[in-house]
């Protein structure tokens, strides 16, 4: 483990005195305040243009880019669905159930890792990882640049990258520069930050207040994506205590990329909760299904005794959801 990480830890477990892996005690560090994010940043080596983008929603959209050609991104990653999938667990081309539920792509463009687990440093790495994945998308990547020339997709790599050549690490690019498009930045939550009160119910309002005070979330979920994971200094990770699904194999989460990491055992990437409202069913398993759920988890304490109980009453545990749904979620 890195000085860093282990400063990180040290500030985690002393904060609260107990072993909640991943909370991060309360601070007013301006990284970890609630806002509207800036510019979603695009890498040196992977810069902005239209036509790229446009490329890569056409691939995302592409059922071509699986084994069977029917099977596209937005299978996973529906925008109706949050660009999540709905379902308790991912589902792939072959048919066969994975072992986690499909994260959603909201504000991605700001992540520095990615998958629950972390094991991606980038987008575009990432970006391949579902489609060579043989529960995923299960298609062969040597064969994908063919594939796509039949198809007819040449003067749109032309375009985008100024030559019709097609390989796997500008099909990256593509994706990777389309889904930094994806965000949620225009909820009422920002608005009301921004000086419109109107923005916001009474309910909502409350809610932030308990977000950032008596509920603690802000703790885990700071900064202006909602998340520590997409701050410079916060734990990435949490270990929050919920139940092994009966129908999933065991899942130790981060800890299959940091072996030897015991702080990291049962510890999953802390989501952004922009758009949350349209991102059901949570957790890294989809055990929970409703922003209720989730609500009343925490306010118990976790399944497992991981985190301190809330001690909400029901009139806050209506006005957190509230904030939630229609506060941090926008209505497009």
């Amino acid at each position: 483990m890195t000085t860093r990480v282990m400063v990180r830890w040290i500030l985690v477990l002393s904060s609260f005195g107990i072993g909640a892996a991943g909370v991060l005690s309360a601070t007013n560090d301006a990284e970890f305040a609630l806002g509207t994010p800036g510019p979603v940043p695009f890498p040196k080596d992977n810069p902005y243009s239209a036509a790229k983008a446009k490329l890569g929603h056409d691939l995302f959209f592409e059922g071509r880019m699986s084994k069977t050609g029917k099977t596209p991104c937005t299978w996973c990653h529906d925008p109706n669905r949050g660009y999540g999938d709905g379902r308790t667990i991912s589902i792939g081309d072959p048919q066969v159930a994975l072992n986690r539920h499909t994260p959603s792509l909201y504000n991605v463009g700001y992540a520095t890792h990615f998958f629950w687990d972390g094991r991606s440093n980038s987008l575009e790495e990432q970006a391949l990882f579902p489609i060579k994945h043989p529960k995923e998308m299960a298609m062969n990547l040597d064969e994908l640049p063919g594939r796509l020339q039949k198809a007819g997709y040449e003067p749109k790599f032309e375009k985008a990258f100024g030559s019709k050549e097609i390989t796997t690490e500008r099909i990256a690019q593509a994706l990777a520069t389309f889904e930094r498009t994806i965000t949620e930045n225009d909820t009422p939550f920002d608005r009301y930050t921004k000086g419109d009160k109107s923005a916001m119910s009474a309910d909502a309002i409350a809610g932030l207040t308990l977000f950032k005070g008596k509920a603690g979330c802000v703790r885990c979920h700071g900064g202006p994506n909602f998340t520590n994971a997409m701050t410079t200094t916060g734990v990435p990770y949490a270990n929050t205590g919920v139940y092994q699904s009966p129908v999933l194999d065991p899942d130790s989460g981060r800890m299959e990329i940091e072996k030897t990491n015991k702080l990291m055992e049962n510890a999953f990437k802390i989501p952004s909760l922009r758009g949350v409202g349209k991102t059901y069913p949570y957790m890294h398993n989809g055990t929970l299904e409703s922003l209720e759920e989730v609500v009343e988890f925490y306010n118990r304490g976790g399944d497992n005794g991981k985190l301190p109980k809330l001690k909400l009453s029901e009139l806050e545990k209506k006005q957190l959801v509230e904030f939630l749904r229609n506060g941090i979620t926008s209505d497009n």
